[in-house]
């Protein structure tokens, strides 16, 4: 009885978080644009946003406790770190850049997207080539 009742709260709370989650604005994929030893340059595509959201969009670093959840030591590149929304036809993007060349090539970084009725937190690993 114990587990059919925890399976029907369980069901009950997700059958509430389904429809407010499943149109919901969301980071896809990162494209580095960048060499190792240069300012990061990179985009990611954001996706399945909804009318009126992008005017309430903000997107920048995480917050430093969910990157001690995380368990991702903070580094100093995340204090150059800027982001700029930028539309492409329909499709939006969010442009990562630093200020300062990134000289580590193994990169963690948690961003967070905040709109009006909503935030995510999103971790991104990337590696970063040799110049050619």
């Amino acid at each position: 009885m114990g587990k059919a009742v925890s399976f029907a709260i369980l069901a009950a709370a997700l059958a509430l978080v389904a429809p407010f989650s499943a149109h919901a604005a969301g980071l896809g994929r990162l494209n580095v644009l960048s060499p190792l030893g240069q300012p990061l340059n990179a985009e990611i595509e954001i996706v399945a946003l909804r009318p009126g959201e992008e005017e309430t969009l903000v997107a920048r670093i995480a917050p430093l406790d969910a990157f001690t959840a995380a368990g991702i030591e903070p580094t100093a590149m995340l204090n150059t770190m800027r982001f700029a929304l930028e539309r492409r036809g329909s499709q939006r993007i969010l442009k990562v850049t630093t200020t300062a060349p990134v000289n580590d090539p193994f990169v963690e970084i948690l961003i967070e997207l905040q709109w009006g009725s909503g935030r995510l937190v999103r971790e991104y690993t990337f590696l970063l080539d040799p110049p050619e």
